[in-house]
This record gives C-alpha cells, structure tokens and sequence, in this order.
C-alpha cells in the first residue's frame, strides 16, 4: 500500500529529489552563516514573504490548470475515440451480418487502431519512424477500414443510408487521432514555464533570510514541507501535461486498449481479441501504394 502511495506522492522525476535537496542544503547554509545583518525585519514589516508566496501560489494554480485541462481533454477524446469503435463494431455486425472472416478482420482494425495510436502517442520523434517501419500507422489502419466499410456499400450488404452511419464513427477514429496528435505536439509555452522556475527560485532564495533570524535553527522544518509541495505540484504538472507516457498520473492507455479488445471481441464474438491488442494471427488486406 506504502508502495502504491508513493507513486502518486512523489513525482517520478529525478529532479524532483536534486531541487529539493539543494533547498535544502541552502537553507542549512544560511542557518549556519545566520547573517542577521540581512535586513529580514524590514521585508517582514513590508509582508515581502507574504507578497512572494501569493505570486508563487498564483503561478502554481495557473500552471496546474493548464496542465490538467490537456490531461482531461485526452481524456476525454480517448472516451469519444472507445464508443466510436463499439458503435462501429456493432453497426458493421448487424447490418452487413458479417460472416466469421469478416468478423475477424474488422475486430482486428478496430483494436490495431488503438493500439497503433497508443505507440505512436508514445513514441518520440526519432523513434516514430522505427515503430512506422514495423507497425501499419493510425492512418493505414483508419484507410483500411474505409476500404472495408466501401466494399460492404458496393456489395449491396450495406445501403447508403447505413454508410453514412458509419462514415460518421469512422470519422470519429481520425479526429481523436488529430486531437490527440494536437495534444502531444502542442506543449505549453516555454516562457510560462520559465516565469514560474523563477518565482519558485527566487521565492527559496529569499524565504530562508527571512525565517532565520526568527526561528533560528528551526527554519529548516517549514522550508522543508514548502518545498515538497512547491516543487511537487510543479513536477506533477509536467507530468499531467504529457498525458500519453507511462508514469502513476499518466492516461491508462493501455487498460483503454484491453477495454476495446474486449468489447469488439464481445460483440463480434468470432476471436478473442483480448489477449493480445495486435493480433498478428490474422492475416489483414495489404495497403496499395502506400509509402
């Protein structure tokens, strides 16, 4: 349980360790210089410590926003991109009826999808080209299953009418890839980072000097606890704003991946899909002319 607490305690960040250790490390330095010549009782009287935490409280309340507003709009295309492959699972199985082969290759494009969207999401700029060279794209399996979606229209199993149904959940597969893609490449602006990095530092600069000649040796105690939450929420924060990696706060994709492997499977109820989020037993229809 200590274990499990941990992980959402403290950040993952090795940094996260180094700040604080040098804050606290400083704050030992001043209490053993205790330079009482510092003019701390003019700042107290001009509530200088007071002024510095409200401005660092303030950047710090922005910036967790900020960083869980990109957490819970993945959050929330990840849940749209889920009932748009149940919907297509289930309208492809009812109105074409499809047959035990069919079955299986589709099952097997809806959870290649997700799970080609999970690596790509995860991956780095260099290594994505690696990971396209062994694993269809996001944007070859979506190709795919219109392609499979206009065989049924041109086989007359599926009307018209029907096909605009599903383009419509086929469509919602590449807006929560483009949303999602818009997330990961579009991280927050440097500057904001940097003005609040600046705040914190100066802010554990300055709060020492003024805690010393008050409380002495005890300084190191209240220093201590401020910099744990100061610097954590600040860590949290960066990792909130990547929601795709794999760290405690991340978005659990790959429990989003046996979620759909196990609905796609339920529904189609032709393989088991849920052992394994790439099939690599079925045998899918090759892209022409693709790069």
């Amino acid at each position: 349980m200590l274990k499990s607490i941990s992980r959402y305690a403290i950040p993952e960040d090795r940094r996260f360790w180094s700040v604080n250790c040098a804050i606290v490390f400083y704050t030992l330095g001043v209490q053993f210089v205790d330079a009482h010549a510092f003019p701390s009782q003019r700042l107290l009287q001009t509530n200088a410590a007071l002024l510095t935490s409200a401005i660092v409280g303030l950047l710090l309340v922005l910036r967790t926003n900020s960083a869980y507003e990109r957490w819970w709009e993945a959050r929330k295309l990840l849940g749209v991109l889920v009932n748009d492959i149940r919907n297509l699972s289930i309208k492809c199985k009812e109105f074409a009826q499809l047959d035990e082969t069919e079955s299986a290759v589709v099952g097997a494009l809806l959870v290649e999808f997700v799970s080609g969207l999970t690596v790509h999401l995860r991956s780095n700029a260099t290594k994505e080209k690696q990971s396209e060279g062994l694993h269809r794209t996001p944007i070859n399996v979506a190709q795919l299953i219109y392609r499979q979606i206009h065989k049924l229209n041109q086989s007359g199993r599926l009307s018209d009418i029907e096909m605009l149904m599903l383009d419509n959940h086929a469509k919602g597969l590449m807006d929560a890839y483009g949303g999602c893609e818009r997330i990961k490449k579009s991280p927050l602006v440097g500057s904001y980072k940097l003005m609040l990095w600046t705040g914190t530092v100066t802010y554990f600069l300055i709060l020492p000097w003024l805690l010393v000649p008050i409380i002495d040796n005890l300084t190191i105690l209240p220093v201590t606890v401020a910099a744990y939450f100061v610097t954590a929420l600040e860590f949290f924060a960066e990792e909130v704003e990547e929601p795709f990696g794999r760290n405690a706060n991340d978005l659990p994709l790959d429990d989003i991946c046996e979620s759909v492997a196990a609905s796609v499977s339920f529904v189609l109820r032709e393989c088991d899909l849920v052992s394994e989020c790439r099939p690599s037993s079925i045998t899918l229809p090759p892209i022409k002319n693709a790069s």
